[in-house]
């Protein structure tokens, strides 16, 4: 049996460990800038305040109905989520990490899965306060369905598909876009073809999808069956990091671009090496602000070194030759960020024949070195040429929480 655990909104959860006066109110997180709601409580979601509604639209809303906000602390997310991962580790051998806020593990058949999952929800909502739901069934798709299913329960919060006779009552109105791994494309290809809910699909030959969309959809259909055809990930990393933002005012100068974005290949770098991976390249981006009714321009430039690294010094020299070649100095940007593409193992093969075993050793060691001084003596206590020596923030985050959990000037006070 697989398990599922995924944290009950999350963003909005973490910050309720820290305040409690936010529970049981509205509360909305918002993105880069405070531009628009992406993250609700349940209370948000029952006033239909939507997904992705600019914030400016909704405050006074919110307000009326005793409601509060927050930016976006993505570092205080990520200290969470790794202590929820790590509690998770703790009950199981292997454990899949699809998301920030979710993660897959396997349960054998004989144990009492529910009394374990049970047992693991307590956990980690009173040593952590995070609140779970989990999703239980004999292969990932089906896992993914009874978590959806656990979700909207008001108590308890674990549900189980043990069997295909058990999800099939769910699979009649499932409808197909809400399968996982569907997406819009394939959704509207399949309502051409007379499919329309998860049922129709698991009723289709499998020969003539297997011809017309090849053999990743026919997994998914035999994973409705409750027949695991996608095997639990062994490589605990992303398969792409994306290091993004807006900025609060629009950008001409390259100069300060670069800066900017040196940022971002320094934190995606960071990431790498915390989850022990390798990049093989980077995409550089930028846009301008398509909001505004004038002329519009976005490009990006991807950038492959010659072996995977996480050797920020390769990526910054990557990203500036990949930003030459998209900058245009007409325009004025308003976002842009990097992605960490190709990642493998730390320990994968090299490919480039031109790097000695000595070089990598000695790249590994200076980056070791590089991240233990900023940890022991403070942030940016060494920075790379394409940074500035005191980080400069062109994001704007009036509302954000403090990082409780990684700057002990910010620790959370008893009174």
């Amino acid at each position: 049996m697989y398990i599922l655990v995924d944290c009950d909104n999350f963003f909005v959860s973490c910050e309720r460990v820290f305040r409690p006066d936010l529970k049981n109110r509205p509360v909305v997180v918002l993105s880069s800038n405070d531009g628009c709601v992406i993250a609700r409580s349940y209370e948000a979601k029952d006033l239909n305040i939507p997904m992705g509604v600019p914030f400016f639209q909704v405050k006074t809303f919110l307000q009326k109905h005793n409601g509060s906000w927050l930016s976006c602390n993505h570092e205080l997310y990520s200290s969470m989520s790794s202590r929820v991962m790590n509690l998770i580790r703790s009950y199981f051998p292997k454990i899949e990490i699809y998301s920030i806020d979710e993660a897959f593990a396997h349960i054998a058949d004989s144990e009492n899965y529910l009394a374990i999952a049970q047992s693991l929800r307590q956990d980690i909502l009173h040593q952590i306060g995070i609140s779970v739901s989990i999703g239980i069934a004999p292969s990932k798709t089906l896992c993914k369905l009874a978590g959806s299913i656990a979700k909207k329960q008001s108590s308890g919060k674990i549900f189980a598909l043990p069997d295909k006779n058990a999800a099939h009552p769910y699979l009649k109105n499932l409808d197909i876009e809400k399968i996982w791994g569907i997406g819009r494309n394939l959704n509207k290809k399949l309502n051409f073809m007379g499919i329309f809910t998860a049922e129709d699909l698991v009723k289709a030959p499998l020969p003539m999808i297997r011809s017309k969309f090849g053999i990743s959809l026919e997994r998914t259909i035999q994973e409705l069956n409750g027949i695991p055809c996608l095997q639990m990930d062994e490589l605990e990393h992303s398969k792409t990091i994306l290091c993004s933002r807006s900025f609060e005012s629009e950008l001409t100068s390259y100069e300060q671009i670069r800066t900017i974005i040196a940022e971002f290949v320094d934190s995606g770098c960071r990431r790498l090496r915390e989850q022990k991976a390798l990049a093989g390249g980077i995409i550089t981006f930028i846009a301008t602000n398509r909001f505004r009714n004038e002329p519009q321009y976005d490009n990006s430039q991807l950038i492959s070194l010659n072996a995977p690294s996480n050797n920020t010094a390769k990526f910054l020299s990557a990203m500036d030759k990949g930003l030459k070649q998209i900058f245009n100095p007409r325009f004025r940007y308003k976002r842009a960020g990097i992605i960490l593409t190709d990642i493998c193992a730390e320990d994968a093969p090299q490919t480039d024949l031109f790097q000695t075993s000595t070089q990598d050793t000695k790249e590994k060691a200076l980056m070791q070195a590089f991240d233990e001084l900023n940890e022991k003596l403070g942030k940016r206590t060494v920075y790379f040429g394409l940074q500035t020596p005191k980080q400069t923030s062109f994001i704007k985050h009036e509302f954000r929480s403090p990082c409780y959990t990684t700057r002990w000037a910010e620790i959370a006070k008893v009174k």
